[in-house]
């Protein structure tokens, strides 16, 4: 009998051995060259984006096939745009040197030169984009690159396998896959560089795989995005958007709202806005083509979870179920928006990310009970605040920590072409997309110091130094007489 680990495993050796043999560090990869690969992502994505819908709609069971254009296929093409728009200007050393300097010949510059070989592994939700996305920057940074999808989704991890072998040789692109045993080796293989998108406990084994070989890594991780509402917001579009994204994919995403924070007196109109929200989109839910199952039983058991702690625990909840159907549906995998308010704070919808369409509300007095609650949890990736006072919008930007933050509106700030996305501490480490932030990502940035008609004196700063006149100029320019 086949063992499919010890194939996967081996494969995912086998290939990430050609990849190091094939890069070559005395030999740069062209600029064409980067943006033929880049071509070849695009052309694939492009060409095969029915069979891309048709593959991630069966692992989720439900999936409609116009969100994933908007969350798989639009974020992969529009990248793939920005980044050959802007390549040649990036793989330019930069210069650094000061008028000064260059007057006497001193030359300094940096050079982004490619890391080697990336390992990228993606997760479940939005599986193709979260592994284009890094792959783009990653290749036109001039690296090889190797992707490892989630387990969770079998049916676009073997189609994107087939599909990337047929656009590009093994040791350019390539794809494995494999089950959690395969994630673990692969993950533990000695990289130029490793990407990964998940969980973050999961990011601690990925960093302490990573930690053997002294591999540097980014961590694109979750946690508990908040969503602080602010006395003087405007309600009903407060709470449009942050009902409206959190019923996004069903909840099974990283930087949508995962719990409220709202002044005590609005608590009543907000809630009555989110009901009103949530039916207008969706009046039904079971066999509505456009809500979106959760992806495996375990994740469906897991969320179920929390809401049955939750009830158990006498905390108010509100199900919003307009065509007052039989939900949630454990054979569909489908759960209707539940709203939990003020839970106690021990119970696992308060505690852990939810990533599912649970919308936690906490009510406060004062904002500053608002921010001490945010800081009291790990850093989140993403903050929200709705409001119109800016001397309270700063100050919740500026007395708080989260990898990012968008005013006024829902995930904005992930898609900016210059600004980098990112988590901090919990919710991850490093930066990618976000245009030059992104390449440089996948890059080192080689310091280069060419000196120029100093030369012939610069050894008399060489110990032992006699020259008490150099010794005294030297303290006189760090204030020591």
């Amino acid at each position: 009998m086949v063992n499919i680990n010890t194939n996967g495993i081996e494969e995912a050796k086998r290939i990430f051995s050609i990849q190091k043999e094939g890069y070559n560090k005395s030999h740069i990869v062209s600029y064409d060259s980067r943006i033929d690969r880049i071509n070849r992502i695009e052309n694939m994505i492009r060409d095969n984006r029915d069979e891309i819908a048709k593959a991630i709609e069966a692992d989720f069971g439900t999936r409609n096939s116009d969100y994933v254009f908007i969350a798989d296929i639009y974020p992969v093409l529009s990248h793939a745009k920005h980044v050959k728009k802007h390549l040649r200007k990036w793989m330019k050393r930069e210069k650094t040197s000061t008028i000064l300097e260059g007057f006497i010949g001193q030359k300094t510059y940096i050079i982004n030169e490619p890391m080697g070989v990336v390992g990228v592994m993606s997760p479940f939700n939005a599986p193709v984009s979260l592994a284009f996305d890094p792959a783009i920057e990653a290749l036109a940074a001039g690296n090889r690159v190797m992707i490892k999808f989630s387990e969770s989704t079998p049916n676009t991890a073997s189609l994107m396998k087939g599909l990337v072998s047929k656009y590009f040789k093994e040791e350019e692109l390539a794809v494995v896959t494999g089950d959690l045993e395969v994630s673990k080796v692969f993950s533990a293989l000695p990289w130029d560089k490793f990407f990964f998108t998940g969980g973050s406990e999961v990011g601690k084994k990925i960093l302490e795989a990573a930690s053997n070989n002294l591999t540097p890594v980014i961590l694109e991780l979750g946690g508990k995005s908040p969503c602080v509402v602010l006395e003087d917001a405007d309600l009903d579009l407060a709470a449009e958007k942050i009902a409206k994204v959190r019923l996004m994919n069903s909840g099974q995403v990283c930087i949508s709202g995962d719990y409220v924070l709202i002044p005590d007196n609005k608590l009543e109109k907000f809630l009555k806005k989110v009901v009103e929200s949530a039916e207008s989109v969706y009046p039904k839910v079971l066999d509505n083509p456009d809500y979106v199952s959760i992806i495996n039983d375990r994740e469906y058991e897991r969320i179920i979870s929390y809401i049955d702690e939750a009830k158990a625990s006498g905390c108010k909840l509100i199900q919003v179920n307009p065509g007052n159907e039989e939900l949630p549906n454990k054979e569909k995998r489908k759960i209707p928006l539940t709203i939990a308010i003020n839970p106690d704070k021990n119970l696992k919808l308060a505690q852990n990310e939810i990533f599912g369409p649970i919308l936690t509300i906490f009510t406060y007095d004062k904002l500053d009970d608002a921010i001490a609650s945010i800081n009291e949890r790990e850093k989140a990736l993403a903050l929200y605040i709705f409001g119109k006072n800016n001397s309270d919008i700063n100050k919740v930007v500026n007395q708080t920590s989260s990898g990012g933050v968008t005013i006024n509106d829902m995930l904005l700030h992930a898609g900016s072409n210059t600004m980098g996305f990112g988590g901090v501490g919990y919710s991850g480490m490093g930066r990618y997309k976000g245009g030059f932030i992104g390449y440089q990502a996948f890059t080192n940035p080689k310091a280069v110091y060419q000196q120029g008609i100093l030369r012939k004196f610069t050894t008399s700063f060489l110990p032992p130094s006699k020259n008490q006149r150099m010794t005294k100029m030297l303290k006189a320019q760090v204030g020591i007489k």
